[in-house]
C-alpha cells in the first residue's frame, strides 16, 4: 500500500508564556529522516559526542557542545528540510483569553489561581502551535507531528486539539497523528531544539559567544530553509 505521508514534523517551544520578552514555537518539517540520522551519527562519531542536543545547555565553557551543534546544524540545514517559527510578545499576550478562571480570580484560592495560569500557559503554546501548523498545512498529507515529551497537565488536550483543528481548517487529513517523542531516543527533536533556541537567543540579544556561534550558523539559513515571523495582535 502506498504511503501517503508527506512529512514528519518536530515541534518545540522556547521561552516562557506569561513572563517577559517573547516566547517562540517552532516546527521542523522533514520528508526523509534516515539521511539526517546518518549525518548526525557521523558528526557524533567524529567528535565522540553522545549527549542530547539542547541549546540551553551550551554554556560559556561549552566549546565542544557549541562546535558539535554548529557542525551538525550546518550539515542538516543543507538537506531537504525546512523550519518555521512564530514569535509571540508576552507584553501583548493576555492569558485570560486561554482560561476563563483567570478572568475571575477573586473567588479562587492561590492554588486554583496557579493552576488556572498553568492551564492558560499551556493552552497559549497549543494555540500558537496550531496557528503555525495551519499556516503551513496546504502541503501536508497524513503528516506525523511529534511533541517533545514533557510533563503536561492532565487536561491539556494538545494531541487531539492540533489534529482536529488543523484538519478542520484544511478540510483534509493533513495530520494523521500527534504524539510525544523522547528527545533521548530521537536526535531530530534535539535539532529542532537547537534551531529554535538559536532563533530565540538572537531575539533576546544574548551575549554568550558559544551560543552566538550556533546563532551565526542558523542565521545563514534564515529566509531560505528557516523562516519566522512575529505574531500580529489584532
Amino acid at each position: 500500500m502506498e504511503n501517503k505521508r508527506s512529512h514528519f514534523i518536530y515541534q518545540d517551544e522556547s521561552g516562557v508564556v506569561g513572563t517577559t520578552g517573547k516566547f517562540v514555537v517552532g516546527l521542523l518539517f522533514i520528508k526523509e529522516r534516515q539521511p539526517l540520522y546518518d549525518i548526525i551519527q557521523e558528526v557524533r562519531t567524529k567528535h565522540g559526542y553522545w549527549k542530547e542536543f539542547h541549546f540551553s545547555e551550551i554554556f560559556y565553557f561549552s566549546s565542544k557542545r557549541s562546535r558539535v551543534a554548529c557542525e551538525v546544524l550546518d550539515r542538516i540545514l543543507r538537506e531537504h528540510i525546512y523550519f518555521r517559527a512564530l514569535a509571540v510578545s508576552n507584553e501583548k499576550l493576555e492569558l485570560k483569553y486561554f482560561d476563563n478562571d483567570i478572568k475571575n480570580t477573586k473567588d479562587l484560592t492561590e492554588d486554583q489561581i496557579r493552576k488556572a495560569k498553568s492551564r492558560g500557559m499551556f493552552r497559549a503554546y497549543n494555540y500558537f502551535t496550531k496557528e503555525l501548523l495551519a499556516e503551513n498545512a496546504s502541503i501536508l498529507t497524513e503528516a506525523v507531528v511529534y511533541l517533545d515529551k514533557k510533563i503536561r497537565m492532565r487536561d491539556d488536550n494538545i494531541f487531539e486539539y492540533l489534529k482536529r483543528e488543523v484538519n478542520f481548517h484544511t478540510g483534509k487529513n493533513a495530520i494523521k497523528v500527534v504524539e510525544s517523542k523522547d528527545s533521548v531516543k530521537d536526535d531530530l527533536m534535539g535539532i529542532a531544539d537547537l534551531v529554535l533556541g538559536a532563533i530565540n537567543y538572537d531575539l533576546k540579544k544574548g551575549q554568550n559567544p558559544m551560543k552566538l556561534a550556533v546563532v551565526k550558523v542558523v542565521k545563514q539559513y534564515v529566509g531560505k530553509k528557516i523562516r519566522f515571523r512575529e505574531w500580529v495582535f489584532k
